[in-house]
């Protein structure tokens, strides 16, 4: 069994250990201590990183109470080795993962819900309560969550006895009757949990609810805490003082202008497509081939081929319609009333190297051809 040192102290930065076994692995070697500070990977977090000596520490798994560290160098079994975690990652993740255990424990006595999952990436967390939350509950949690760190409340761990445990209301995924850690956060939560947390609420720094979904029944929320929640929000802050610099707005009214430029370009828009049918129309040139109106313009959307298209089928039978764009490439829709037109689509696909198709009565693509070997197309269908 490894020692844990991280289970009684989640603040030590630098240990010594014995290194007890270095077995060779794809990319690496598996490293087993006497006793280690490096978290392995479990309960929706990753694991911490670091060196043993001059080892730098890759991964961190726990089978069987004993903690295999996976590093890039061999190490000398029975060396003692000075070891070095990456703190700034382990700090942030302890305040996310405690984070993560205030807001559980705020949806669990506010509204009965479980969290059914939970998974920490490098700067965001998601948990899954059991239930559905409405925009004006998360606001409550949110709100609820960051008092209690105000209050910097006291966050402990401790392996209660079996008798004690039966007696107890706690938070668990897994029905476990002994070897039970507890993580307690005074008057908000109480849960099962085998991470490293920080000592007072106070140190999460922040707790952000960035986004939420409906997820198999219950919810899906996104979060952020402590550094990384501030560095989300100094991004923020960064994109904003650029955006008011852009639209010369003043820091409440970002939103506004965006919102009135976005319904002035909406209304451009409307009045370019508008402008863009015209042309396309004024450009069409028209001839028919044996009981097939074949046109060209130039530079028309889908939207507005399909305009002039049905503008057509009143003239013949079948309609091809052609716009150029660059390269002498085209692009076409080929329709009929009431005849079937995918043996023509076939063949004009096969005959310019084109890539489409539709329903029998209607299809689109594009080709590369010159005009005057589409027109022999036709007059040679």
């Amino acid at each position: 069994m490894t020692v844990k040192l991280y289970e009684n102290d989640a603040y030590i930065k630098e240990f010594e250990a014995t290194v007890l076994s270095c077995d060779e692995t794809d990319g690496g070697y598996c490293v087993v201590l006497d006793k280690t500070a490096f978290f392995p990977e479990g309960g929706g977090q990753q694991a911490d990183t670091g060196y043993i000596g001059d080892a730098e520490v890759l991964d961190v798994q726990e089978k069987d109470s004993v903690i295999t560290h996976k590093v890039d160098k061999a190490l000398t079994v029975g060396e003692t080795v000075s070891c070095k975690l990456d703190w700034d990652i382990r700090f942030a993740r302890m305040q996310g993962h405690t984070g993560e255990h205030l807001v559980s424990g705020i949806i669990h006595s506010m509204y009965g819900y479980d969290n059914l999952g939970f998974h920490m990436s490098d700067k965001t967390m998601t948990l899954d309560p059991s239930g559905i939350l409405t925009a004006s509950d998360i606001k409550e949690i949110e709100l609820r969550a960051n008092k209690a760190i105000y209050e910097n409340r006291e966050v402990t761990a401790y392996y209660p006895e079996t008798s004690t445990l039966d007696t107890l209301s706690y938070r668990s995924k897994l029905d476990l009757k002994e070897g039970v850690r507890l993580v307690n956060i005074d008057g908000y939560d109480l849960c099962a949990c085998c991470a490293p947390h920080v000592h007072r609420t106070g140190e999460i720094g922040l707790i952000k609810i960035i986004d939420f979904i409906q997820y198999k029944g219950g919810m899906r929320l996104t979060m952020v805490c402590g550094i990384n929640a501030f560095e989300d929000y100094s991004k923020l802050h960064d994109d904003n003082k650029e955006m008011m610099h852009t639209l010369s707005a003043s820091r409440d009214k970002v939103l506004e202008f965006v919102l009135r430029d976005h319904e002035l370009i909406g209304t451009q828009k409307a009045e370019i497509n508008r402008l863009c049918a015209e042309l396309s129309k004024a450009n069409l040139d028209t001839t028919v081939i044996n009981d097939t109106l074949v046109g060209f313009t130039v530079g028309a959307s889908f939207d507005d081929m399909r305009a002039l298209v049905n503008d057509s089928l009143d003239k013949a039978d079948k309609v091809a319609l052609f716009s150029q764009g660059e390269n002498n490439d085209y692009s076409y829709i080929i329709s009929s009333s009431s005849l079937d037109i995918r043996d023509i689509v076939k063949e004009l696909n096969s005959s310019f190297a084109g890539k489409g198709g539709g329903r029998p009565n209607y299809a689109q693509g594009k080709i590369t051809a010159e005009k005057e070997d589409v027109l022999k197309f036709f007059e040679n269908l």
